[in-house]
């Protein structure tokens, strides 16, 4: 399915961005005799004969002063080959994330009171559903995975599975017009 064949004994490789962090590359190699890979992910699944394959970075459409205005300083853009990010000033700096949830895929910004993240003094954001904590900057889980799950008497919590880092993405922010880009 995500292989490509250039011949019988035709080698190459397929750099991707992994989930956990912008910066970090992950290396799969694909051969005509092996079927064995690591998992890709959804940003970057080109074939590129070992050149390492980076997103481009991508416009959000936002200004550094809309993001400050916006209710919580938080603004969810939907990003063609990333997907819904959302947007945090923080503190004097802006981070992006993943707007799922890693749990289950539930928004971390939804659309009322109830459904938004709340962001805590250590740089971190908490989803609204299961109460997991994840790192602004790295994406790392950080604390008790899935805290709102019931714990069931012998069992524990069976549906929490196990602690995954949030997708987070490099800004920056153009100094003369304020325009925020992800990368």
């Amino acid at each position: 399915a995500n292989r490509r064949s250039f011949g019988r004994s035709a080698t190459f490789f397929v750099s991707v961005s992994t989930t956990v962090t912008s910066t970090t590359m992950a290396t799969t190699m694909f051969s005509s005799a092996s079927a064995s890979m690591m998992p890709l992910t959804r940003r970057s699944m080109t074939p590129t004969r070992g050149r390492a394959v980076t997103p481009r970075a991508a416009s959000t459409g936002v200004t550094l002063r809309e993001l400050k205005a916006a209710p919580k300083s938080r603004v969810v853009v939907d990003l063609d080959g990333y997907g819904k990010v959302l947007l945090q000033e923080f503190m004097g700096d802006v981070y992006a994330v993943s707007n799922k949830c890693p749990h289950l895929g539930l928004s971390m910004q939804g659309k009322t009171e109830l459904l938004s993240a709340k962001v805590n003094d250590d740089c971190s954001i908490v989803c609204p559903a299961h109460g997991s904590t994840f790192d602004m900057k790295t994406g790392a889980a950080k604390g008790e995975w899935c805290p709102n799950l019931p714990t069931l008497p012998v069992v524990g919590k069976p549906f929490a599975g196990e602690p995954k880092g949030i997708a987070t993405y490099a800004v920056t922010v153009d100094e003369s017009s304020g325009a925020i880009s992800i990368a």
